[in-house]
């Protein structure tokens, strides 16, 4: 059976890892394209996502001394309330409905609520007092933490519905794929929520915690696998990071020198090649762009032949159908003709009857 410290112990290097990586993809996504709204909004999520992670590390280490209790999950709120409004926004521009003047209107009444509740968060009609479960330790939810419940779970079901309308509405399959692995992503984030209830004094093992990893690791599938926000490198470069950085601080952490030149060496040759296998997929990605520019540029000359084409065939449609229409006139005009010398003759022979019965008489 789990003791409470094993726990304490395996949901620590949980929060730690999910915080790092949070982090880390937050950065590397809004760092490919700094001005696009959809990366900015990304950036913003895994960054607010990161403080609720750590703020929730740092509160469960606290837990002796109920001061620190408050001040770190107050911290963590500082997250925790954006994370509806963001997911939300994100939605909108995944989905392309940010144009949309209900859900830009929503989204404004949103923004504005965060930043009330973010000041609400600051005073004890948000959160007061600990409450000490046997897995841990959560301050207790007062008045406006229970107003704030409303608008997360609101903007959180809204989000969900939008992602799988995409799913069921779009006919571009990337697109399909991307929204699908957000909708599960966003999901499992959102179970993390049940460790809400220890702040109604509802004790509960935290598994909740565990989701934001699980998050993330979703997410990273989808980047790499369907191309989630244009990013094909950020995989590998996160990876050769997080690896980087944990064994420097394993090197800085070392015992003695013999420790320290081991480890350092074992730094460097990591490094070495991480450096490598960044630059063989930048390379890689870049070739593969190029050769997609190429077949853009094709397609685009293709194109405006084919557009050239269908406008001389128009040209020489319409060209034939004027002559045709001038061939109707002159035929007709040619057998009106015969007709007409035919009646004329006809009539030239009357008059010649005429003539000759009129002679006849005379004499």
């Amino acid at each position: 059976m789990l003791s409470p410290a094993l726990v304490s112990q395996i949901l620590n290097i949980f929060l730690l890892i999910a915080t790092l990586l949070s982090i880390g993809l937050g950065f590397f996504v809004w760092w490919q394209n700094r001005r696009a709204p959809l990366y900015i909004v990304f950036g913003l999520l895994s960054l607010v996502i990161s403080i609720w992670v750590f703020g929730t590390y740092m509160m469960l280490k606290s837990c002796a001394e109920e001061r620190l209790v408050v001040f770190w999950d107050r911290f963590l709120y500082l997250g925790v309330i954006l994370i509806p409004f963001l997911i939300y926004h994100f939605t909108l521009e995944l989905t392309q409905k940010i144009k949309e003047k209900i859900h830009k209107t929503l989204l404004f009444i949103g923004y504005i609520m965060s930043f009330l509740f973010l000041l609400l968060s600051r005073t004890d009609y948000f959160v007061k007092g600990v409450f000490y479960y046997k897995w841990g330790c959560h301050t207790t939810a007062q008045i406006a933490h229970h107003l704030f419940l409303i608008p997360f779970f609101f903007y959180n079901l809204v989000s969900f519905y939008l992602l799988w309308d995409c799913i069921r509405k779009t006919q571009d399959p990337k697109l399909k794929n991307q929204a699908k692995y957000v909708f599960i992503s966003f999901v499992l984030l959102y179970i993390g929520s049940i460790e809400y209830l220890p702040a109604y004094q509802i004790s509960v093992f935290p598994i909740g915690y565990a989701f934001p990893l699980i998050w993330l690791g979703v997410l990273a599938y989808a980047i790499t696998r369907y191309q989630l926000l244009n990013i094909k490198v950020i995989a590998t470069d996160v990876l050769v990071g997080i690896i980087i950085f944990t064994i420097l601080v394993f090197t800085v952490l070392s015992e003695n020198i013999v420790q320290f030149i081991g480890r350092g060496t074992f730094l460097i040759l990591v490094s070495i090649f991480g450096w490598l296998a960044i630059r063989g997929v930048h390379r890689e990605v870049e070739e593969k762009e190029r050769l997609e520019q190429k077949v853009k540029e094709r397609t685009k000359e293709i194109e405006k032949s084919k557009k050239e084409l269908e406008k001389t065939y128009q040209s020489m449609k319409e060209e034939k159908e004027k002559l045709e229409r001038l061939y109707k006139a002159t035929i007709g005009r040619e057998l009106r003709m015969i007709e007409l010398k035919k009646e004329i003759k006809k009539r030239e022979e009357k008059i010649k009857e005429l003539e000759e019965k009129i002679k006849g008489e005379t004499k």
